[in-house]
């Protein structure tokens, strides 16, 4: 097998890495990190801010509630 075929997916891969800036495993890390306390604030937003805001609105349609009978309740 061509060695050019396996080493232009990498090549391109780390020419993206350092377009972006991350040029060490610790930046990676901290890129990683940083992606996921965003998704985490963006989960928060949705959940707390935006869906009741929009449910109000008449944009989204409300979740039912949760309901639990008495053996959901036996079974915790």
């Amino acid at each position: 097998m061509d060695d050019r075929n396996i080493n232009a997916p990498l090549a391109k891969l780390f020419t993206l890495w350092a377009a972006v800036g991350i040029s060490s495993w610790q930046e990676a890390a901290a890129a990683a990190a940083a992606l996921y306390s965003f998704l985490l604030i963006f989960e928060w937003t949705w959940k707390k801010v935006w869906r009741p805001i929009l449910e109000l609105a008449g944009w989204l349609k409300p979740r039912a509630p949760r309901r639990r009978s008495t053996t959901d309740w036996d079974e915790l």
